[in-house]
C-alpha cells in the first residue's frame, strides 16, 4: 500500500503549468487554419486577378513580334498553375477542422513534406515560365533602342535574381522555420500527454 501512495504523491507534484488546456490547443489550430487559409485565398485571388488583367492585354494590345506573344502566353501557364496548386492546397485547409493532437501533427508534417515539393518542382517550374515571359515579353518594346535594351534587360536580371536567389530562399525558410516550431511544439505537447 505504500507503493501507491508514493505513486500518488509523485503522480499530484508534477508540475503540469506547461502543458496547455484544450481550449489553447484548438485555438493553436484553429489559427494555424485561418492563417494558412487566408494566404492561400488572397494568394489565389491575386493570381485570377493577374490572370485577368493578362488576358485583357492580350485581346486588347496587338503585338507584331512572336516573342511578346509567347511572353504573354507564359505569364498565363505561371498564372494557371498557381491557382491550381494553391486551389488543392486549400482544399486540405478547409478539410481541416476538427482533428485530434495525433492527426493535426500528422497533417503539420504533411504539410511540411508538401512545402519541400513546392519549393523544389513546383515552384522552380512556375518560376521559370514567369522568368522567361519575363524575359520575352518586353522585347518587342525595347529591341530599336540599345540604351532602353539594356537597361530594361539589366533590370529584369536584376530582379530575377534577388528573386531566385534572395527572396525565395529566404521565403522557404522562413515559412519552414515556423511550420517546424509549430510541429515541435505540438509534439512536445502530445510526449508530456502520454
Amino acid at each position: 500500500m505504500d507503493n501507491l501512495n508514493d505513486l500518488k504523491a509523485i503522480w499530484q507534484t508534477a508540475n503540469t503549468d506547461d502543458l496547455p488546456k484544450s481550449a489553447e490547443m484548438l485555438r493553436l489550430v484553429k489559427k494555424f487554419r485561418n492563417q494558412r487559409l487566408f494566404k492561400k485565398i488572397l494568394l489565389i485571388v491575386s493570381a485570377i486577378l493577374l490572370l485577368a488583367i493578362m488576358i485583357v492585354v492580350m485581346f486588347i494590345y496587338k503585338s507584331t513580334m512572336l516573342t511578346t506573344r509567347i511572353g504573354e502566353v507564359l505569364f498565363v501557364i505561371a498564372c494557371v498553375i498557381l491557382v491550381v496548386t494553391n486551389t488543392r492546397s486549400l482544399k486540405r485547409f478547409i478539410d481541416l477542422k476538427d482533428c485530434s493532437n495525433k492527426d493535426f501533427i500528422e497533417f503539420l508534417e504533411q504539410t511540411r513534406r508538401n512545402q519541400v515539393y513546392f519549393y523544389t518542382r513546383t515552384q522552380v517550374i512556375a518560376l521559370s515560365v514567369c522568368s522567361l515571359g519575363l524575359v520575352l515579353y518586353p522585347y518587342e518594346f525595347v529591341h530599336a533602342n540599345m540604351v532602353w535594351f539594356i537597361g530594361m534587360y539589366g533590370f529584369v536580371a536584376l530582379y530575377l535574381g534577388i528573386i531566385w536567389f534572395i527572396v525565395r530562399p529566404r521565403v522557404f525558410k522562413r515559412e519552414a522555420r515556423k511550420l517546424n516550431e509549430t510541429l515541435k511544439r505540438l509534439k512536445k505537447i502530445s510526449n508530456q500527454i502520454k
